[in-house]
């Protein structure tokens, strides 16, 4: 029987009234200005959950093709509620998880045998030989999951899931979804209408189309990567279907799923709306990724006019709008900040999945913005080599002559850089709002310099008091107050 239909029963978790609550589908798009913004602890389902809603958005209104019609949307503080309602009636039954034929993001006819535990669905639980990132059960001890949220890990899944083996149904391996390794950047606004309109990107139909607008797969269609599409189409890459899957329901909840391939991607001249890209030694665009080393406000400039690269098209989009409204005399004091989203791996292990949010002031992303912008990176990472440099001098100083690998190691676990790095992870925010204003470089000399004495002082207490390590530190300050006295003249 067809059960919990995503459009209408609540599953998507919303701030409202001050408020966190769980909306359907259909009543977060048609009440979206009253919502404040879609509310989860989890970077991944915040992504996943956008890029439906705008699938649906782009689907139903058949756009935009121009600025000026987000622009009109905006005036009217809400979407053209009618041709919404429409769409969702003629797919309302492509919304419902469990469905004999077709259910949502799902293969109705995929094997019962052999099946896996929800959890596998998403990267924080432990899951086979996955690591465990914010989760301390097994899956022998596993909890029945509800429905919403075996709704929400669903759309992680099909979003996130990396590439590896999988051997199932005649496919030894299955390559990696639309954003396993990129970041997604989502400019947001003052609620979750505002951030919609800021994400819709130029669109034309084309034979993009959305999973549910196509016929539902079958296992057949899926055995030994026999169905294959090109990766492109905005659309048909938000909805893109990773893997089979199909939840078992045990009634009101779910343990296990069935689990197998999905459809093969096949290369195409399409970049993702919402991943950045720059450009490799050879001139290659690849996905800007999420590092484990380093927070991504390091890798700002990549977000500029002049980088070696290519924009989100949705903070392309976002900017558009805010010039146009700019342009029409609207001031729509926008409460904007750019999230960036996403998940950190090695292969097809998940380390860490991140969010990270920026403010985007007027003009933070402009050209006229950048000089400035660039010369603080830079100057952050000049100290920061420097830094990195004084931490190899102490290990000298205290190991003697030793082995490369045991002086990078020890140098490494001094908290010298780790400190500094950390603090300017909490300033930049700051740096961004302050672009362009009186004494910003003198401010951010001021925060570099406090950051790395907080670096030093930290270091000093767990270097110890040893005769070496007291002449390491005499070393050591001597090469700070060089690194703290370097003067670079950058003309405004």
């Amino acid at each position: 029987m067809a059960k919990f239909n995503l459009l209408e029963e609540p599953w998507i978790p919303v701030l409202r009234g001050g408020r966190v609550e769980e909306v359907g589908l259909e009543e977060a798009l048609l009440k979206a200005p009253e919502i404040a913004r879609i509310e989860t602890p989890s970077p991944l389902e915040e992504a996943a959950l956008h890029r439906l809603l705008l699938a649906v958005l782009h689907r139903a209104l058949g756009g935009p093709s121009r600025v000026e019609e987000v622009g009109a949307w905006w005036q009217e503080g809400h979407f053209p509620l009618e041709p919404i309602r429409e769409y969702l009636d003629r797919y309302r039954a492509r919304f419902y998880l469990f469905h004999e034929e077709a259910p949502f993001f799902q293969v109705a006819d995929l094997p019962e045998k052999d099946p896996l535990p929800w959890s596998k669905l998403l990267p924080e639980l432990a899951s086979g030989n996955n690591p465990t990132l914010f989760d301390h059960t097994t899956e022998e001890n596993l909890p029945q999951v509800g429905y919403a949220q075996a709704a929400r890990a669903l759309l992680v899944h099909q979003t996130f899931t990396p590439g590896g083996l999988l051997r199932r149904h005649g496919v030894p391996s299955a390559k990696g979804a639309p954003l396993a390794g990129a970041a997604a950047f989502l400019p947001t606004g003052a609620n979750l209408f505002e951030t919609l309109l800021f994400n819709l990107v130029p669109y034309q139909k084309g034979e993009d189309a959305p999973l549910w607008e196509v016929p539902p797969l079958r296992l057949e269609d899926l055995e030994g990567h026999k169905t294959k599409w090109p990766l492109s189409g905005v659309t048909r890459v938000y909805t893109w279907p990773s893997r089979g899957v199909r939840l078992l329901d045990e009634g009101d909840g779910v343990r296990l799923m069935a689990y197998g391939p999905g459809v093969e991607p096949l290369e195409a001249a399409f970049r993702d709306p919402m991943v950045a890209y720059r450009k490799d030694a050879k001139g290659n665009l690849l996905p800007l990724r999420l590092s484990a080393e380093k927070a991504f406000w390091r890798d700002f400039r990549a977000m500029l006019p002049q980088a070696e690269g290519v924009l989100p098209s949705t903070v392309n989009a976002a900017d558009e709008l805010l010039g146009y409204l700019e342009g029409e005399g609207i001031d729509p004091l926008p409460s904007r900040s750019l999230r960036v989203l996403g998940q950190v791996s090695d292969q097809a292990k998940i380390l860490d999945v991140r969010r990270e949010v920026y403010p985007l002031p007027p003009g933070a992303l402009s050209a006229k913005a950048e000089l400035n912008l660039g010369w603080a990176l830079e100057r952050a990472e000049a100290l920061g080599q420097g830094l990195r440099r004084l931490a190899l001098l102490l290990a000298q100083e205290v190991l003697g002559s030793g082995e490369p690998g045991e002086l990078s190691a020890f140098a490494a676990s001094l908290p010298l850089e780790r400190l500094y790095w950390h603090a300017l992870d909490g300033s930049f925010p700051a740096l961004l709002e302050r672009l362009g204003k009186e004494g910003d470089r003198a401010w951010w000399k001021e925060v570099l310099r406090q950051a790395a004495l907080e670096g030093w002082n930290a270091t000093r207490v767990a270097l110890g008091t040893g005769a070496r390590h007291l002449k390491a530190l005499a070393k050591g300050e001597a090469l700070l107050l060089s690194l703290l006295a370097e003067k670079e003249e950058v003309k405004r």
